[in-house]
């Protein structure tokens, strides 16, 4: 049977479990829309050392011991013959123009797409829960520019969320990680925010829907952005940005 769809590749595992739940989201949006065909796609785990994913988590480190891995990581999935490229990790995003120059085929932006999505929802503030280094490089600006009041955590919820995303990552997460970050969002909406982002894709696992908050999911969003975007097909032979 003809492949009708693009191959998107997937510069993944940062953190493993949020990558494997992005690919499950994938398949499922993809299939609401395609009852024929499963969707193509390839993944490149990042082999980051665990130091350095440390640092750049808890200490809001620069981050440069992953570029050159992200870099690999994209060109490899071009050369396997993906049509374009996405990565589900929002503090990542940091260094998506160098990806972009590395490569011949186009990089979806996390951020961009859920800066769409927020103002088709005509959302005029939203609580961003997300790394120290997403807030400190300023990675949501566009809200602002967008009309979007961006809140966040005082300092010491934000270092109690970061030690939880850490662990999120490292898959050591425990009951107490979801209690905190609930009590987390309660104190923010006391003080008048009653719309979320989850601006780090592993926050998904412990922070679910809430019948009083509403709660948005950037991996969500990107999954199905993507899937969109496999679904249109189209000639394998443009690579265009």
């Amino acid at each position: 049977m003809k492949n009708n769809m693009k191959t998107v590749g997937i510069i993944g595992g940062l953190g493993p479990e949020t990558t494997a739940k992005f690919q499950l989201e994938l398949i499922n949006f993809c299939s609401k829309n395609n009852k024929v065909q499963r969707p193509p796609f390839l993944m490149w785990n990042v082999p980051v050392v665990i130091k350095v994913e440390e640092d750049l988590i808890i200490n809001n480190g620069d981050g440069k011991g992953f570029l050159a891995l992200l870099i690999d990581g994209a060109r490899i999935l071009e050369k396997a013959g993906a049509d374009f490229l996405v990565m589900p990790c929002n503090t990542l995003h940091i260094f998506i123009e160098e990806i972009r120059k590395s490569v011949n085929i186009p990089v979806l932006s996390i951020i961009d797409g859920t800066i769409v999505t927020l103002k088709k929802q005509k959302i005029k503030k939203i609580g961003l829960l997300a790394t120290s280094k997403t807030i400190s490089e300023n990675l949501f600006g566009k809200l602002e520019e967008n009309r979007i009041k961006q809140t966040i955590p005082n300092k010491k919820d934000q270092l109690a969320l970061d030690k939880i995303i850490h662990r999120l990552v490292l898959g050591k997460q425990n009951k107490k990680d979801k209690v905190k970050a609930n009590l987390i969002i309660k104190k923010m909406a006391r003080q008048g925010t009653r719309d979320f982002l989850l601006a780090c894709t592993d926050l998904q696992l412990i922070i679910k829907d809430h019948p009083q908050i509403r709660i948005l999911d950037t991996m969500q969003i990107l999954a199905k952005a993507t899937a969109n975007e496999i679904l249109k097909g189209g000639d394998k032979n443009d690579k265009r940005k």
